[in-house]
């Protein structure tokens, strides 16, 4: 076999093996949609679902490993710490879909959009806003309910030599419930995890209504 030969042949056999791996990392449509619908509360819940009879551990031993009933000592070391970490380890909480107090600026387009000369108070107000994560990147914690609201707000301004202090009323949105729905379009779901992920957002397979 020739240089050329050999060169195109290894580059073929890496093609090969990257598209293997990542045939074997995607993960199935049916798992996406089942994901999404769901809820799930814990590591024992996805578990269940998943009807799954094992969750591997950090540290535990591959099972070729254990199949041999042999530990190795630098493996054994490893598996001890990682033990040792893991009983100290609580389980992460979902920060779930739901209503939190955000943060938001206030937007000083709606006190005036002709001149950026003057100062607001306050800078930023507390806003109950939908927030959380759901399960598969294919749908988005979004508000299922609104409602609007006004607030007064301080403009301050310096206008030859004087400080003018003038009151401005400001439109606000506040979120009454959430839930996990939709991308709003094709755009955002070019933004998922794979392309099952994003094949399933574009076929309205995600789930709708799911908190």
């Amino acid at each position: 076999m020739g240089f050329r030969a050999g060169l195109v042949w290894l580059l073929c056999s890496q093609c090969l093996v990257r598209a293997e791996q990542a045939q074997d990392t995607s993960l199935p449509r049916e798992l996406l949609d089942m994901l999404a619908h769901a809820d799930i509360r814990s590591i024992g819940d996805l578990q269940r679902l998943l009807e799954i009879d094992s969750v591997e551990r950090p540290g535990s031993m591959p099972a070729s490993v254990r199949a041999r009933g042999v530990e190795p000592g630098a493996a054994g070391n490893r598996s001890r710490a990682a033990r040792s970490v893991r009983s100290l380890a609580e389980e992460a909480t979902a920060a779930v879909c739901r209503v939190r107090p955000v943060s938001l600026e206030i937007p000083r387009s709606q006190i005036d959009s002709t001149s950026a000369n003057f100062l607001v108070w306050p800078p930023c107000v507390e806003l109950p806003r939908c927030s959380g994560c759901c399960n598969t990147h294919s749908v988005r914690c979004q508000p299922s309910r609104t409602r609007h609201k006004y607030v007064k707000v301080a403009k301050i301004e310096y206008v030859k030599r004087r400080t003018l202090l003038k009151e401005a009323l400001v439109k606000l949105e506040e979120h009454l419930d959430c839930t996990c729905g939709c991308l709003a379009g094709h755009g955002d779901c070019r933004d998922s995890d794979g392309p099952n992920e994003s094949q399933h957002c574009q076929d309205g397979l995600c789930g709708k209504g799911v908190r």
